[in-house]
């Protein structure tokens, strides 16, 4: 007759298993993370890229973060955003979205008057109080001293623009929202040159004075 396993044995194959679990599931969340990754670097690097071609319709001006196009004075409902801006220069409305950020509230969804609508990016708008550094949104791109340093989009919670609420010390922009470190400890930035790159919040740095906007890299 065949002997069956022990307690014993069953209890040795269990343990090796959740052993092997605990192992390998950190390293499979990692890699799932990091494909999510790369898709939203791609979509940066797609609404960079949309923005220098609607400042090319725009005699080279970047577009604003929002404008009042109801004329009330402020923002409301009946404004929009760069969103809308650059929504006729993108393929489809799920690039303006993180694939690591559900949005279940107020979702974009391409409208031209999209202010209070939430997405996946924001744009760069730190400092904007009075004696600061100048953020690069309206400007126009002959004014920006290194388009490969100054950051236009970032990620976001959901809001159409990143500011100094998002994280400041005296010296160095140190972004300490949720979005700062949502890919593997960093994140994606788009560049006024175009190009896109993954970043550590420590890697923001305003030291220069120079720059037309406050985020570079060190």
């Amino acid at each position: 007759m065949r002997k069956g396993f022990t307690l014993i044995e069953l209890l040795v194959v269990i343990a090796i298993i959740a052993i092997l679990a605990a192992i390998l599931f950190p390293v499979f969340a990692r890699a799932r993370e990091k494909a999510r990754q790369s898709n939203c670097l791609s979509n940066l690097k797609q609404l960079g890229l949309a923005a220098l071609m609607y400042a090319q319709d725009y005699d080279e001006q970047l577009p604003y973060d929002d404008l009042d196009y109801n004329g009330s004075g402020d923002e409301n409902a009946g404004d929009g955003t760069w969103r809308g801006m650059l929504r006729p220069y993108c393929k489809n409305v799920q690039m303006f979205f993180c694939p690591s950020k559900k949005i279940t509230s107020s979702v974009f969804d391409g409208r031209w008057n999209d202010y209070g609508r939430n997405a996946g990016y924001g744009m760069n708008v730190a400092h904007w109080v009075a004696g600061s550094h100048t953020p690069p949104y309206g400007k126009a791109l002959a004014e920006v001293e290194d388009s490969s340093a100054c950051i236009l989009f970032t990620e976001s919670g959901g809001g159409h623009s990143i500011g100094n609420t998002d994280g400041i010390d005296a010296v160095r922009w140190i972004p300490t929202a949720e979005w700062a470190t949502r890919h593997n400890d960093g994140s994606n930035y788009a560049f006024i040159d175009g190009h896109a790159k993954w970043l550590k919040p420590d890697k923001l740095d305003p030291a220069s004075g120079d720059w037309l906007t406050t985020m570079e890299i060190e």
